[in-house]
């Protein structure tokens, strides 16, 4: 598929996993073994794939110390001891050791015809926080010195990474409205605002994607902070990362059963048709067995892989690439439903789920059209400003399938799509603004 139409062709469908090294994970860019690397990387393009998400972890790749003189004022930025050099690195409190690291990884992944999601602010991962020390005390959405830091980093990552053809997309950072609370919608804007900005300053041809999880419409009179809109706004891609164990609703049944299997197309085209953006599936799993056995992790991703193609979800990206079982470090020494996520275990071999996503692969190539047609969508279900949109889009969607036709969503404000048939499930709120 053509770099240009990766997740932005309507009917196209794109096929990656959310990449950490087999060896190493979080601790890859510190204990960098292009070696092993590379093995990976060759086995993931052998097994189909065609994009792989990775993280430059913040406090690696621009590991700023603050150096304090009396009565706790500021005195200096250095890496650990040294000065920050006078390099355009520098300026940015940037490595240039963890830029080569980069600069050969996205080498190798060129070398295997592997393309790239770059998810820029990685600060949260696993459910661990990575910052660098100098702003470990700081809240980094909202804290001017953060936003700061963060912007001279972005900025010079895209405009040394931007010539790479492996580059094919800039996501805003993995998950960044999991790294601090923000008190309002204006704050979570803000940040949003000058990480796209500061990526669009140096890169107008790759598109920002909004790397988000759990967010929400935006609702009058009642606060929602991280919204389908806003993000709409300032980047090309949303996204989702459509676990069943976060999701309310979801986590209620067998998740090869139809309410779970149903679970990210709804969230993807919620997203999607609010935003009026296109939407994939980021993140995609079973938690590994504490939820599903491999067999039933098969049956699981079969069943997403044609539902999101169907309905124009643009991708799936498998979280993640390797079981990370004998790996001793936080977070995976912290929770058990981190170590056992991998599409290929920890001796190399293949689980029957990476077996299918290459079926599905090898499937849509073998096809005679390139894209599929646009979906026949017969009704509106029209969402309004009191309710629980998430739990009312995700029950309308259900029971629409049940009765054999298909849905667009849409908000009581909003002009309404030319529809045969318009539903206003579980109507709330007196007010029309």
């Amino acid at each position: 598929m053509p770099e240009k139409t990766l997740l932005r062709e309507p009917g196209t469908f794109t096929l990656g996993c959310n990449y950490w090294a087999s060896h190493a994970g979080t601790a890859m860019w510190t204990d960098w073994r292009p070696d092993v690397v590379e093995a990976d990387l060759k086995q993931l393009a052998d097994a189909g794939l065609q994009v792989l998400r990775v993280f430059p972890l913040w406090p690696v790749f621009q590991p700023l110390a603050e150096l304090k003189t009396g009565g706790g004022e500021h005195g200096e930025y250095r890496f650990g001891e040294s000065p920050l050099p006078d390099t355009e690195a520098g300026f940015a409190g940037v490595s240039e050791e963890a830029m080569e690291k980069f600069k050969q990884f996205a080498d190798l992944a060129e070398k295997y015809r592997l393309k790239l999601i770059a998810s820029l602010i990685t600060g949260w991962m696993s459910g661990r926080l990575f910052v660098p020390p100098a702003l470990a005390d700081k809240h980094v959405l909202t804290d001017p010195l953060a936003i700061f830091w963060q912007v001279r980093f972005v900025r010079y990552f895209v405009r040394l990474m931007r010539g790479h053809p492996a580059i094919v997309a800039w996501g805003l950072g993995n998950e960044c409205n999991c790294m601090d609370r923000v008190k309002n919608r204006e704050a979570a804007w803000l940040w949003t605002y000058a990480v796209s900005q500061a990526i669009r300053g140096e890169d107008m041809r790759r598109p920002i994607i909004s790397d988000m999880h759990g967010i929400k419409p935006a609702l009058k009179h009642r606060p929602v902070v991280w919204t389908i809109q806003d993000q709409a706004e300032l980047t090309d891609i949303l996204t989702v990362h459509p676990y069943p164990r976060f999701t309310p609703y979801c986590d209620l049944e067998p998740i090869n059963t139809m309410r779970t299997l149903l679970h990210a197309t709804v969230e993807s085209r919620l997203s999607a048709d609010i935003g009026k953006k296109p939407c994939f599936a980021e993140e995609l799993g079973t938690l590994g067995p504490f939820y599903a056995g491999e067999k039933v992790a098969a049956q699981y991703i079969r069943s997403e892989l044609f539902s999101l193609w169907a309905h124009d979800c643009r991708g799936m990206l498998w979280w993640c690439a390797f079981d990370q079982l004998d790996l001793e470090q936080a977070p995976y020494d912290w929770t058990a439903v981190e170590r056992e996520l991998g599409l290929i275990r920890h001796d190399r071999t293949l689980k029957p789920v990476l077996e299918e996503i290459g079926r599905f692969g090898g499937f849509i190539r073998q096809l005679p059209i390139e894209k599929l047609p646009p979906r026949t969508i017969e009704a509106a279900c029209i969402l309004t400003h009191g309710q629980d949109s998430w739990g009312v889009a995700y029950s309308s969607f259900i029971l629409a399938k049940q009765a054999g036709f298909d849905l667009i969503f849409c908000q009581a404000d909003e002009n309404l799509p030319d529809k045969d048939l318009y539903l206003l499930p579980s109507l709330a709120g007196a007010e029309s603004f």
